[in-house]
């Protein structure tokens, strides 16, 4: 890996840091001194905007790539000693269609929108996003390569004006919110202006297609004039106070309610440490004010990731992003810390050299009552090399105290992880290994991926393999779905006509991929898949993408039975359309339909529909509906334990292993004998029963139904000032006919008779209410409202006095049996106040 990064260093362009020099085709702008007197009021008739350079000639990305932008644009920056001021005229000849929708902050809501992105490192890979709105609403974040990130909020300024030829926006960014190297004599920059009447999408330093798949940041223009900044420490406090009231149901009288009341303060605190390097600490946190995750229902071995939502774990801590696997896992998975119990403290610091060395280092205690049981650590290193490549590794650590009641535990997980670039291609990797020590044992393991990747042009082919040990784990403080693999995968895409129109279309595009996987162990054949997809983009600014994937081609499912043995693939295909209306209009509508077969029979259905409407520019409301069922997927049940005996064959009235049965628990299995012929008797523990007992996995024809409705909606009362409101709606069921025992990887010996049934039902409300009121530059109030419902029935009932299969309810039933349940209540009111230096 070295080797390949002095390479590469040694084919770049000479120059003294490294990197390639101006591009003489990027445009530049410099930044002209502010002078005294300057008011961020949206009004740009100060004498030092006069006297300023004008950055114009913008060219359109969407929906004529190339072509001139259909109205013109005027951006000037000034030099302030506090921090950079940016001016913008968009003039437009039909003020009418100047979108002013107003939404929360970091959500444009469709409205017109202006864009300046900093590169102030001038390293071609990151830059700070700062955005602003028809309506005056901010939004900010960051971008790395071509991934926008908006969860990071800085503490600036904007104002805007809409006039009759027109509108301005005028933002203050100041420099204690950015980071840059001390004399460096130019910015990469670049401004954006949106349109949304028109689905103009139009930049000053132009960005194609061909070459944005790699990264956006390498195509900014030139900022100058910025030349002899000291970098401006920051200092940030934001304490925090919270009342909060609770009804839910008593877990020892249920069916009545149990109130409490409470209140809690914390603070979060960030501090400039030294020239690019801050330390952002919280204390308490408390996290009520966010969205509730969705309900969801996961039959499949894998375990279901949630979105990050935290504001903590959010902001700042990209640098900590570590793919493992090729994106099959992360070194850290930040939900991960405070999942098992509050988090009392936690602390990160990031920064970046002169050099190109890019650092963190991430701690969190977690426990009840302020007593530490779970310790989380987290650290990174990533050194830039020329040609936006890099190279990288970090290292995590989980620990739990003795006493925790859950035993003791020591995890560590370390990864090197590179991206070399040359000519368009990118060759990457990450190389993980882990160890664990714990009450049940220890255990390590390694996992390694390669990737060949086209990241610039209009046919971008790719290559990649993979291999994971069967003992790798990152699962304590990170996140990975499979051990014991090793997979090769190829596919490409492509851009047709370069994306100019085809036909009917304006543009199209689509895409093949395939892979082919093994166990590593013994070179288990565990299948193959294949995935088409294509999209259209239609002069109307509609879309259509329709989509294809055949999974399960040959091997063996080595996960499906739960460790209990290997079982013969089914192949399954599916196919989903997908059509979205109009994007210029304030409402727009998603159609998606789908369906799905399998060779044992399995046919599958679901639709969804999804309404985006801006009913007015202070009323936005999104309503999602969706459905679908499946008849007769091969699946399995659950691992069950059986006991043979002289007077017959015998099964645990509850599934559990061997060892775990005493006689009350036998329930007798008439004409199952042969079910176990020829089977290994289970002999890993000493059974308190008398007979030959058999542990195998039960599989059985699945059928499910899911239902669901979501509707958010939000009220904007100025930009400041919102109320927002999120309720969710969710039903599944599922039941399992035409059992059969697993004895082989190609016999499935039907279990007809078996004495209990498995069916489930389960339904979910989740709904929420925010009021948040920024009534000061970084300060706000929270007003939150929340109510969960839930309904479940996961039975393994004896046939024999079995009652109503819950499959039977029907989604209208289970909804009324949600609304029934009891209700969890939450009400809090929390207050922040930011002290900044």
């Amino acid at each position: 890996m070295l080797t390949l990064a002095l390479l590469l260093a040694l084919a770049a362009p000479p120059g003294g840091d490294g990197r390639p020099g101006p591009d003489p085709a990027r445009p530049v702008v410099t930044a002209a001194p502010a002078g005294e007197g300057l008011r961020v009021d949206g009004v740009l008739d100060e004498a030092a905007w006069a006297s300023a350079e004008v950055a114009t000639g913008f060219v359109q990305y969407e929906p004529d790539e190339g072509a001139p932008a259909t109205e013109r644009t005027e951006v000037r920056v000034l030099r302030a000693a506090d921090g950079l001021v940016v001016g913008a005229r968009m003039f437009t000849a039909d003020p009418s269609r100047i979108r002013q929708t107003l939404s929360r902050r970091d959500n444009t809501g469709g409205a017109d929108a202006f864009v300046v992105s900093l590169d102030s490192y001038n390293d071609d890979r990151t830059a700070y996003v700062f955005g602003v709105t028809a309506a005056g609403v901010r939004f900010d974040g960051t971008i790395e390569g071509r991934r926008e990130d908006r969860s990071w909020d800085a503490v600036w300024e904007s104002a805007v004006r809409v006039g009759p030829d027109g509108w301005t926006a005028e933002l203050r960014i100041p420099y204690s919110q950015l980071r840059y190297t001390e004399g460096t004599a130019s910015w990469g920059v670049n401004f954006q202006r949106v349109m949304p009447a028109s689905g103009e999408d139009a930049y000053w330093a132009p960005v194609t297609r061909a070459e944005a798949e790699g990264g956006i940041v390498q195509l900014f223009g030139t900022l100058d004039g910025v030349g002899g900044l000291a970098p401006r420490p920051v200092l940030q406090a934001a304490p925090y106070t919270l009342a909060r009231a609770a009804r839910t149901e008593d877990p020892d009288r249920p069916g009545t309610g149990a109130e409490s009341v409470g209140a809690n303060v914390g603070a979060d605190l960030k501090v400039g440490l030294g020239s690019n390097v801050i330390l952002d600490a919280t204390v308490n946190p408390d996290f009520g004010q966010v969205d509730a995750d969705p309900a969801q229902l996961n039959l499949s071995t894998f375990e279901r990731f949630l979105s990050e939502r935290r504001p903590f774990f959010l902001e700042g801590t990209q640098i900590f992003d570590l793919t493992v696997g090729g994106g099959d896992g992360a070194l850290l998975y930040t939900r991960r810390v405070g999942g098992e119990s509050p988090i009392i403290a936690a602390a990160k610091v990031t920064g970046r050299t002169g050099g190109g060395l890019s650092f963190g280092a991430l701690g969190s205690a977690t426990g009840g009552d302020f007593r530490p049981g779970r310790f989380y650590g987290a650290g990174r290193l990533k050194q830039e090399l020329p040609g936006r490549s890099y190279v990288g590794g970090g290292l995590t650590a989980y620990g739990t105290r003795p006493d925790n009641g859950d035993g003791r535990t020591l995890a560590l997980a370390g990864a090197a992880d590179w991206a070399l670039r040359t000519g368009g291609w990118v060759f990457e990797g990450t190389a993980a290994g882990t160890a664990r020590d714990a009450d049940e044992g220890r255990v390590g393991g390694g996992a390694v991926y390669l990737g060949f990747d086209r990241e610039e042009g209009y046919l971008t082919p790719g290559f990649g393999l993979r291999a994971y040990t069967a003992g790798v784990r990152l699962d304590d403080v990170g996140r990975f779905r499979q051990t014991d693999l090793l997979q090769a995968r190829a596919g490409t895409s492509y851009l047709v006509n370069e994306g100019r129109p085809v036909g009917p279309f304006r543009r199209l595009r689509g895409s093949v991929y395939g892979s082919q996987t093994w166990r590593l162990a013994d070179r288990t054949n565990r299948g193959a898949d294949l995935s088409f997809f294509a999209r259209a983009d239609f002069p109307g600014f509609q879309e259509l993408s329709v989509s294809v994937d055949l999974d399960g081609l040959g091997g063996l499912d080595v996960r499906e039975a739960r460790g209990l043995g290997d079982v013969r693939n089914v192949a399954r295909g599916g196919l989903w359309v997908s059509y979205e209306t109009d994007s210029r209009r304030r409402y727009q509508v998603e159609v998606d339909v789908g369906g799905s077969l399998g060779a044992d029979g399995a046919r599958g259905f679901s639709a969804g529909l999804e309404v985006d409407w801006a009913v007015s520019d202070r009323l936005s409301l999104d309503v999602e509906a969706s459905g679908g069922w499946t008849d007769g997927r091969q699946a399995w049940a659950a691992n069950e334990a059986f006991v043979q005996t002289p007077a017959g064959l015998f099964v645990g009235a509850q599934a559990d292993v061997p060892e775990a049965l005493v006689d009350g628990d036998l329930v007798p299995f008439p004409g199952g004998v042969g079910l176990v012929a020829g089977l290994a008797p289970y002999d890993a523990a000493p059974l308190q029963v008398a007979g030959t007992a058999f542990y195998v996995p039960l599989f059985g024809l699945r059928d499910t139904r899911e239902a669901e409705a979501t509707l958010r909606g939000q009220y904007i009362v100025s930009p400041t000032l919102s109320l927002q409101a999120f309720g969710q709606l969710f039903a599944a069921r599922g039941r399992y006919r035409d059992l059969s025992v697993l004895a082989g990887p190609d016999d499935l010996r039907p279990a007809s008779g078996f004495p209990k049934r498995r069916d489930f039902a389960f339904s979910a409300f989740t709904g929420n209410a925010v009021l948040r009121w920024e009534y000061r530059l970084g300060s706000a109030l929270y007003v939150v409202w929340s109510q969960g419902r839930r309904s479940e029935q996961f039975e393994e009932a004896l046939l024999a006095a079995a009652p109503p299969s819950p499959f039977e309810t029907g989604t209208g039933g289970q909804f009324a049996d949600t609304f029934g349940a009891f209700p969890d209540d939450v009400v809090l009111v929390k207050l922040s106040y930011l002290l900044m230096r």
